[in-house]
């Protein structure tokens, strides 16, 4: 198989679900490419403002060679983007990498073991938010309204 990514909107839930096949990162070269094409993919869904986000991590592989470079990218993308995002799946070192660049660079980690789990977080903690009042944007990704 050749390097391949698809975000998918899940109208039910108004979230996108993004899923990579054999996308690895080796190199910075690398990384350039998937935040290119990532943002290309993100263009279709946030005309009108950020989305949530569910990221199956199966498909993408970070290699040690590309994690700093990974998760600087990974942060700046996410907060360009997205409301709030988890994830589920991967391997273990793309996990490390997931792990380790929250720390670092301080972006959000929700990671879980299915896709079940991780859009029951983002649902609990959508529901939080509007149970105190808080509600991030209006409607859904695709009605038009704006943060």
């Amino acid at each position: 198989m050749s390097w391949s990514m698809s975000f998918e909107y899940d109208a039910q839930h108004d979230v996108v679900t993004a899923g990579f096949t054999d996308c690895i990162l080796v190199s910075d070269a690398d990384v350039v490419r998937w935040r290119r094409e990532v943002e290309e993919q993100f263009q279709r869904f946030t005309r009108n403002g950020k989305v949530d986000l569910l990221i199956n991590l199966d498909g993408l592989v970070v290699k040690f060679t590309a994690g700093r470079t990974f998760g600087r990218e990974r942060r700046e993308v996410l907060e360009k983007y997205t409301h709030r995002s988890y994830r589920f799946g991967g391997d273990e070192m793309t996990r490390m990498f997931i792990l380790t660049s929250g720390a670092i660079n301080g972006a959000a980690v929700n990671h879980f073991v299915t896709r079940e789990e991780a859009l029951g977080a983002l649902m609990a903690e959508r529901e939080a938010l509007r149970k105190n009042g808080f509600t991030p944007f209006g409607g859904s990704v695709m009605s038009g309204s704006k943060a």
